[in-house]
């Protein structure tokens, strides 16, 4: 409750929110758009993020670039109304992919990982002014399949 965070001096302007992405669970059986996906990303903004609070940057919760990136920029392209900087939490996003240029080699791969690491900055700046370009599919979420029931 932002009266909460108000009362024990909290300086709303200066914090940045670090929230877990509004995501369908794992589990989830129905399939849902990145559009979809960041409209109720919006929605909850809309209903409870104090506009006194001007940054939030999301958590990965896992994601990886093309899925979070996908997701970030639908959510800054559906945000018309919100005062708020919206980003993600990058590090397993970049890391991970820089960590596997050198896996099984020994030695850090430092001129492909410099490599990598501005490709990937270029995509974390485009989606966070939502002008990353996704593949279709990229981001959406694709329903659970239902387990088959046990036959025995």
């Amino acid at each position: 409750d932002k009266l909460f965070l108000l009362e024990h001096g909290v300086y709303m302007a200066g914090s940045t929110l670090k929230p877990n992405i509004v995501n369908p669970g794992r589990n989830c059986r129905a399939g849902y758009s990145v559009e979809e996906i960041a409209e109720a990303n919006i929605f909850v903004f809309e209903q409870c993020f104090p506009v006194a609070m001007k940054g939030c940057n999301y958590l990965s919760g896992g994601q990886d670039l093309a899925t979070a990136a996908a997701r970030l920029s639908a959510i800054n392209k559906a945000n018309k109304k919100g005062p708020w900087n919206l980003s993600f939490s990058w590090s397993q996003a970049f890391q991970l992919p820089l960590l596997d240029l050198c896996k099984g080699k020994g030695v850090l791969q430092l001129e492909e990982m410099s490599k990598l690491y501005i490709e990937e900055l270029a995509i974390a700046a485009a989606a966070a002014r939502g002008e990353h370009k996704w593949a279709k599919g990229e981001g959406d979420h694709v329903g659970a399949k239902r387990k088959a029931p046990d036959s025995t």
